[in-house]
């Protein structure tokens, strides 16, 4: 790699001194966006959604379009619901199952929002 790069300042320089001009550094920072990208919408989005649907269903266990949607959002991890018996508290574990299928898609967001800007902000420096 440092000899790729050496070799790109060296004919950076070579044809600047053709052209006689000054060569073109690009390794400053780049500005960080004014507005955020889709994805880190998304993930603020969906980590706000999960927060009120855990929130409802755990303070309204009777709501059943709170518990719909706390399922819905929680997927592919809400399917381990299928696993648990109707034993005394399958509540409280079905609200900690959601909970975390909710936080690990979040967290999967949020790392693909950050990689996304990563990345789109490394392209921009060559």
């Amino acid at each position: 790699m440092k000899t790729y790069t050496a070799t790109r300042e060296r004919l950076s320089r070579h044809d600047a001194a053709n052209r006689n001009c000054q060569p073109m550094h690009t390794a400053e920072p780049n500005p960080r966006p004014h507005f955020p990208s889709w994805w880190r919408l998304g993930a603020i989005a969906y980590t706000a959604m999960g927060v009120v649907c855990v929130a409802s269903s755990a303070a309204f266990p009777e709501s059943e379009a709170a518990m719909l949607a706390a399922i819905a959002g929680a997927l592919p991890w809400s399917l381990a619901l299928l696993t648990l018996d109707l034993t005394p508290g399958v509540a409280q574990t079905a609200l900690i199952l959601l909970a975390g299928g909710w936080a690990f898609n979040a967290a999967l967001l949020w790392w693909l929002a950050r990689r996304r800007t990563t990345l789109r902000s490394s392209s921009r420096g060559d």
